[in-house]
């Protein structure tokens, strides 16, 4: 029986006995093959990921040879030469990753079906597969994304936990746990809805409006911005002292047309903030609720797929903005290790921000929904945007200057400080996007990616 695991340090286990993965490559292969189970890698792109600028002389050799240490472990039934590359073979259920989505998957249905005990349970079980720190060992840049697309992964399920059990009438109990939570993970703000709903619960309303009250003076004075509507009705609700905050907090069933019509809209509200966390990958349950009283479920869903459709199309254009900042910086570490020539470098710079100024006119262009999140999110890339073609543009003009390799030397404090604001910009951006892509099933993106 084989058993993989990246949630923690890498181990591969046959028959319960660990597989002898000393070398750091062969372990970062493995772990690449891994997160593209059951698909070919083409040889190529494994080269890449695993020297990136940098490969070895024979590259396509040395990956041979690793891959045949893989074989001698593993079994050749299991790594699959395939055109143009490789392909690891796992089972269901052999890779823990895949063992805690499902886990994680069965709690959120049980959680949605109105069992809150065995949510707990179930995301208990879920949590405990995490040994620390998933692909920690690795320094690749692979390693780095996927590290950061799994830890999205496991916050958002101990938030579910957390909501479990506040749902099981653990308020008092998980208040601790949702301090430590807002404390290291202070932008993120469904922690600190959870734990607001916990203090009232708990008795101590004051410290809940307290907590808004500072929360809405960090988002405020670090990124520009307004809590969300959810957590600024939440805070309403909590002045009114609704009763509805101390009563059993169920998650919210498929509304019929009838129900929409004729629930109270205050009520609805309060059920968006109370339940709707549970379904968080389900954007329309959250617009359905909080609609106004005369509308009806299909121009919700109307609205709910406008807003789905800029998410997508942001996302694309996220993804060429991840090209261009590759190509940025693969043409400034070019500059300074001397393999391109200064001028060579600013050429292709100046290719980059054609490229983006075509973007920028593209999401000039984007049909914008109305909503909130998504015309904040619009405003927000462009000025990011704006703020990294600048950054690249004191990069260009520097480099134009030189007549030379500047081996050793540094970029002028004027690009280091044009970068740092772009990156600040870049991840006001990604306060608002991540949660909207999150609501979509969509990845979430980190500044250092576009």
């Amino acid at each position: 029986m084989y058993e993989f695991r990246l949630l923690g340090p890498l181990e591969a286990l046959i028959d319960g006995i660990p597989v002898n993965l000393a070398a750091a490559k062969p372990r970062a292969l493995l772990a690449l093959l891994l997160l593209h189970r059951n698909r070919v890698v083409p040889t190529e792109k494994l080269i890449d990921e695993l020297w990136g600028d940098e490969p070895p002389a024979r590259a396509t050799k040395t990956l041979q040879v690793y891959v045949s240490q893989l074989r001698k472990e593993l079994g050749p039934e299991r790594l699959l030469t395939r055109a143009p590359g490789y392909e690891l073979r796992v089972a269901e259920d052999e890779l823990d990753v895949d063992r805690f989505e499902k886990l994680a998957a069965e709690a959120r249905e049980r959680l949605a079906a109105g069992d809150a005990a065995g949510a707990v349970e179930g995301m208990r079980r879920a949590l405990d597969l995490w040994r620390g720190r998933a692909l920690v060992e690795f320094r690749e840049p692979f390693a780095e994304r996927a590290a950061a697309r799994f830890e999205d992964l496991r916050l958002a399920a101990v938030e579910d936990w957390l909501l479990a059990a506040l749902q099981a009438g653990e308020a008092a109990g998980i208040v601790p746990e949702l301090e430590e939570l807002v404390a290291s993970h202070p932008l993120r703000e469904r922690p600190r809805e959870l734990l607001m709903l916990a203090l009232y619960r708990a008795g101590r309303q004051a410290d809940a409006l307290e907590l808004f009250r500072r929360t809405r003076e960090l988002f405020v004075s670090e990124l520009g911005i307004e809590p969300s509507a959810s957590l600024r009705e939440l805070e309403q609700a909590m002045l009114r002292q609704d009763p509805a905050l101390l009563g059993e907090v169920r998650a919210p069933r498929a509304a019929s047309t009838s129900t929409v019509h004729t629930r109270p809209r205050r009520r609805r509200g309060l059920w968006v903030v109370v339940g709707v966390a549970a379904f968080a990958a389900a954007g329309i349950v959250a617009a359905l609720l909080l609609h106004d009283g005369g509308s009806n479920i299909q121009a919700t869903t109307t609205a709910d797929l406008q807003v789905r459709s800029f998410v997508y199309k942001l996302e694309n254009f996220l993804v060429q903005s991840h090209d261009g900042r590759a190509q940025v910086t693969r043409a400034i570490a070019g500059a300074f290790d001397c393999s391109l020539t200064p001028d060579v470098a600013a050429a292709q710079l100046d290719q980059v921000q054609r490229n983006r100024q075509s973007l920028l006119e593209q999401v000039a262009a984007l049909n914008v929904p109305s909503s909130e999140g998504a015309l904040q999110a619009s405003n927000l890339f462009q000025k990011a945007t704006h703020a990294s073609i600048q950054a690249d543009w004191i990069y260009r003009d520097w480099l134009r200057t030189r007549t030379a390799c500047p081996r050793g030397g540094h970029p002028p404090a004027a690009a280091r400080a044009a970068d740092a604001r772009a990156t600040a910009m870049k991840q006001r951006f990604l306060v608002v996007f991540d949660p909207l892509a999150k609501s979509f099933d969509r990845r979430v993106w980190n500044a250092n990616e576009f």
